[in-house]
């Protein structure tokens, strides 16, 4: 794929339950998919293809690898349905100017971002975490799911990391910045254990307090990849925003 294309498989249906990831990937017996169909008699399932950056390692931080993951992100989580919504979004609503000339966002806030052990897999701790970033939880969402079919959100993981070699904290913030511009409602994100995304919840909440746009976080990470080239900093991207933060637990 180039750097602005992506793979959307849609009516996929699950036929197995399982555990772990990867080597560790178990069968554990069948699953009867109850995900609605279509007027075709597809399965209402999108499971979206992108290929990261193969074994980045320190160029992942340079300016142009940054723009192309993320624009790579925003091509699969993307609404091919809601084109015209972008359109708006971009060309009438997305920014105004101050009075002092500065970009003010009006409506790049996007759903939730969720921490979650996926039903069936082993590794992380029980249980999930949401944090809102607009005005819908994803409990609200999962309420008016039967009404809002295209109104969906995005299941992820580490994406970019594993055998591709990307840094989690990096891949991680770039998908939400990607979710939240493409206006999806919210994130539910599988850490599978991750030991560098063990801060992922404190992070998200302290940026939600905060109440940060797009451009505000998209600016702090480019801050933070630019010291990174420079050598002026080797520590991850949640430790460098949060210097005081605790790893509890």
């Amino acid at each position: 794929m180039t750097d602005n294309e992506a793979i959307e498989f849609f009516g996929a249906e699950r036929f197995s339950n399982y555990t772990g990831y990867a080597s560790s990937f178990r069968f554990v017996g069948n699953h009867v998919d109850e995900k609605t169909v279509d007027f075709m008699g597809r399965r209402t399932t999108r499971i979206i293809a992108i290929d990261a950056l193969c074994n980045p390692k320190f160029r992942q931080y340079r300016p142009e690898c940054l723009l192309r993951e993320t624009n790579k992100a925003f091509c699969g989580f993307f609404d091919q349905s809601k084109r015209h919504l972008y359109l708006e979004m971009f060309q009438v609503e997305a920014f105004c100017r101050d009075k002092d000339g500065q970009d003010v966002e009006l409506s790049n806030r996007a759903g939730s971002v969720e921490m979650e052990k996926p039903p069936s897999t082993e590794g992380l701790d029980d249980g999930a975490s949401a944090a809102t970033l607009i005005n819908k939880s994803h409990i609200e969402q999962s309420r008016q799911a039967k009404d809002l079919q295209n109104d969906i959100g995005i299941v992820t993981g580490n994406w970019g990391c594993g055998a591709f070699g990307g840094d989690p904290e990096l891949k991680a913030t770039i998908q939400w910045l990607a979710a939240s511009q493409a206006s999806r409602p919210f994130i539910l994100y599988c850490t599978f254990g991750e030991e560098a995304l063990r801060n992922l919840e404190q992070v998200t909440q302290w940026i939600l307090s905060h109440e940060w746009t797009v451009g505000d976080l998209w600016n702090i990470l480019s801050e933070y990849t630019s010291q990174r080239l420079k050598g002026e900093t080797d520590a991850g991207f949640f430790t460098w925003l949060l210097p005081s933060m605790t790893t509890c637990c």
